[in-house]
């Protein structure tokens, strides 16, 4: 009975030293790594993609590279948004503990066959396969509207509906 007490004990005492390591492990990452927008804000076209670009500060205590990390994307319509990782996907890079990288492509968005005039948001965030994750940003992609552009037939109509008032014109002076 004595032993079973000694190992319920150092049980505990484990468990509390290894729950304490996590949390201090997790709230010491949380400012690991980040990531800055060039802009929040694009416009596209129904149908077209717009690529977000900016920075990505690694502050992790180890060197990662571009394909250590992967966003995650949330609060969006996928019938109207699909977005798409481009960081690390075409080209891989190291990004040395402690440093920002130069303005690269973080990723695009694809706009489905939306209304003119309408207006997505979603939410983005970093993480690296060590599990840490940014804080959440969130971008808009804003769909103008149309604007009427008259057709070639409907000017070539009114100019020659104004040509006998200028020939009119022109002779009478």
């Amino acid at each position: 009975m004595r032993a079973h007490a000694r190992w319920s004990k150092f049980c505990y005492s484990l468990g509390g030293v290894l729950g304490f390591l996590f949390l201090t492990a997790t709230s010491a990452r949380a400012d690991g790594i980040a990531f800055q927008l060039v802009t929040s804000t694009l416009t596209a076209a129904s149908g077209g993609t717009v690529t977000f670009d900016g920075t990505v500060t690694n502050n992790t205590g180890g060197d990662l590279n571009a394909t250590d990390f992967f966003f995650n994307f949330f609060a969006f319509d996928p019938t109207s948004l699909n977005p798409i990782q481009d960081l690390g996907v075409v080209t891989d890079f190291l990004i040395p503990n402690g440093s920002t990288t130069v303005d690269v492509s973080l990723f695009d968005v694809v706009v489905g066959s939306v209304s003119p005039g309408s207006t997505f948001t979603l939410e983005v965030q970093l993480e690296d396969v060590n599990l840490d994750a940014s804080a959440t940003q969130t971008v808009t992609i804003a769909v103008p509207g149309t604007q009427s552009v008259p057709e070639p037939p409907t000017e070539l109509f009114l100019l020659t509906g104004f040509l006998p008032l200028a020939l009119w014109k022109l002779r009478r002076a």
